[in-house]
Order: C-alpha cells, then structure tokens, then sequence
C-alpha cells in the first residue's frame, strides 16, 4: 500500500523495515497454458512423475533445459530440445559454445535457431511446428512440453506501483547487490526474486546481507560478495568460475586467453570422458588470474578450485606455482594456464619437453 504497509487479505501489517523474499516462478506463455493444459509442465513437476512418459519437447535450452533434456534422453525418453538461439547452456565463450554445440547434438537430438514455434494440443499429445526464418515449420508429437523457459520475480501482486520505491522497466525494485537494499528505503530485497544470481549459495548470501542491513538500518554496511560460481550438470559438464568471457568483454577489461582441449589430455582419455575445453582469463600487463569457462570432465570440482582463485586474487604465475599430481585431470588445467601465462608475456616461456610437464599435461 506503500512505503511501510502491507496489506495481506483482512490483515494490514506496517512495519520499519521491510525484507522482499518472494522468489520467482516459471516464465511460461499463458496461451500455451489455455491450449496445452495439464501437458504443459516445467522442472517441479517432473519430480513428481511415478513412471517415465515415452516422449517430452523441452523448450528452452538454458541450464534447467538442457540438464534435464539430456536427463531424460539417457533414461530412454524420446526428447528433442528446442532453443530460440543458439547458445546450449550459459557459456558465453564463443569458441566453447561451438564446441558445446557439437558435443551435446552428437547424442541429443536439437534444434536451436527456432524463429518460429507453436505448440498446440491434440488428444492426449502435444504438437510442437518449429523452423528457422528461412525454413518451413516441422511438426512433431511429444507426450509433454516441459517449458523452461525462463523465471519472473514474484512482485506483480505486491502492489509496488503504489510505494516510492525505485522500479525496473519490468517492475522489479532496483537493488544494490552488496546491500541489499532498494535505492535508500528501508526495503531490502533477498534470492531469485532480485534476479542476480539465482543459486543456492548465492541466496544465502543475500538473505544475510538483507536481513542483517534491515536489523541495522539506517547504518546499512556494503558487504563483500564471493567470486561467482556456476555449475551445470550435464555430461560432459559445465562450469563458469569469476568474470565470464561475457563479462569481460562488456567491461572492456584487457585481457588473454588460455586454453586447453580435453580431447587428448591424459587422464580424460583413461577415463573415456574426453570431451570439451577449458578457457582461463588473465588480465594484461597484471597478470591476475580473472576467471574461466570449461565443458568437461569433473566441471564441478574444477571449477570450485579456479572460483577461490579468483576470490584470493591470485595471479596466473601463483596458480601455476602451486602443487599439480599426475596422473590428473588438474594436469589440463595447468597446460591452459601455461597457455595464458604465454599470451599474457608475463614469464618465462616454458621449456619444451621439460620433466615436471609429464603425459597428462
């Protein structure tokens, strides 16, 4: 109602200080919910499923999308996934995208690129027409369509229209992510609802800094952020660690590329998961390490070791001092390292052939 008063059915509720938590919900198409009905589904509900469908078109190729696109093709579902664009998964790399492309389509029937797509309902399918701008529509029929496709925040029933709270275009309240705290009310926001970041840990995060600046109001402090982390598991998997390839390019910071392909490292052949890359990021003429994107084996734990890298501050020639085993599949890390330490000229170039490179590097 405004600035301090929440009105919750018969109940009015003022308060000094207000925390925003509301979290996000599925961004579907409300006409394929009239035309589609009970077949259009997204992630929640198939957690609830007791038995497999024999076919489900995922529409969205993002992270959700593709995780349980690939999920249910390896459990024998009939699956095709759908993206607007090109891009599989959030890697922003140019070069990682190509390859992530290739990999995924050789197991997971795809079709990326879609300018126009229409789902309509027949009996107990759903028909999905899909084509590029140039090519004609192609039907298929699938049991379900699972919509991921996006979250929205959940503010549209707050009424925030009637506060004097700063708003986005889409309405959301604009946030300071190291506050918490909406333009300099007394309103503070917390998890997916603030759109930055929508993990777990991160949530956490935010739900500290929130509550702890509203209990302290008005000497709201800045806290410091951790290095961000995301991990997508799919197979191979994905990771991206610090500033994306994105990231990086938007802010104009000076920076090189190093890289190294899983195809033919050591112990990614031994174990017959030799498929993907990884890039680090270095900045020009520092050094410092600033982040990386990998599709690979053992993302996960990858990138968890280059993400407090990054938090440390650490430069490329600290990382590459530190201990590496063989046979491992950090030996890869430490080639893509080597490989940005060359184009960021800030050592010694590597000898050839030395005896701490070993096989698996």
């Amino acid at each position: 109602m405004d600035d301090h008063t929440l009105q919750v059915g018969p109940v009015r509720v003022q308060a000094d200080r207000i925390v925003i938590a509301t979290g996000s919900s599925p961004a579907v198409p409300a006409a394929w919910r009239e035309r589609l009905g009970e077949r259009l589904i997204v992630n929640d509900d198939v957690f609830d499923w007791q038995d497999l469908p024999s076919s489900v078109a995922v529409v969205g190729a993002g992270v959700i999308g593709l995780e349980l696109a690939q999920a249910l093709h390896r459990l024998g579902v009939r699956v095709r996934l759908y993206g607007r664009g090109e891009r599989v998964g959030p890697l922003t790399d140019p070069a990682l995208q190509t390859i992530a492309r290739q990999v995924f389509g050789e197991t997971l029937p795809m079709t990326l690129g879609v300018c126009h797509l229409d789902a309509r309902r027949e009996g107990h399918t759903v028909v999905v027409a899909a084509g590029a701008a140039d090519g004609a529509l192609q039907d298929e029929r699938f049991d379900w369509l699972l919509a991921a496709t996006g979250r929205r925040p959940n503010v549209g029933k707050l009424g925030l229209e009637h506060t004097t709270l700063p708003l986005d275009p889409a309405g959301v309240p604009v946030v300071d992510r190291r506050t918490g705290q909406v333009g300099n009310s007394s309103v503070f926001m917390a998890g997916d609802v603030a759109e930055d970041r929508p993990l777990l840990h991160e949530a956490a995060d935010e739900g500290r800094i929130a509550g702890d600046n509203a209990g302290r109001f008005p000497d709201v402090r800045v806290r410091p952020r951790r290095a961000p982390l995301a991990v997508v598991f799919s197979e191979p998997q994905m990771a991206l660690a610090g500033a994306s390839h994105a990231d990086l390019m938007r802010a104009g910071v000076p920076f090189q590329t190093g890289s190294v392909s899983f195809e033919d490292q050591g112990r990614s052949r031994v174990m017959g998961r030799n498929q993907g890359a990884l890039h680090v990021y270095g900045e020009v003429a520092t050094g410092r390490f600033l982040g990386a994107e990998m599709l690979g084996p053992a993302a996960e734990h990858i990138g968890h070791l280059l993400a407090w890298s990054v938090q440390r501050g650490d430069t490329v020639q600290q990382m590459l001092d530190s201990p590496f085993y063989h046979p491992v599949l950090e030996e890869g890390l430490r080639s893509a390292l080597r490989h940005l330490q060359r184009e960021l000229r800030m050592g010694p170039v590597p000898v050839e052939r030395c005896l701490d490179c070993g096989p698996g590097a």
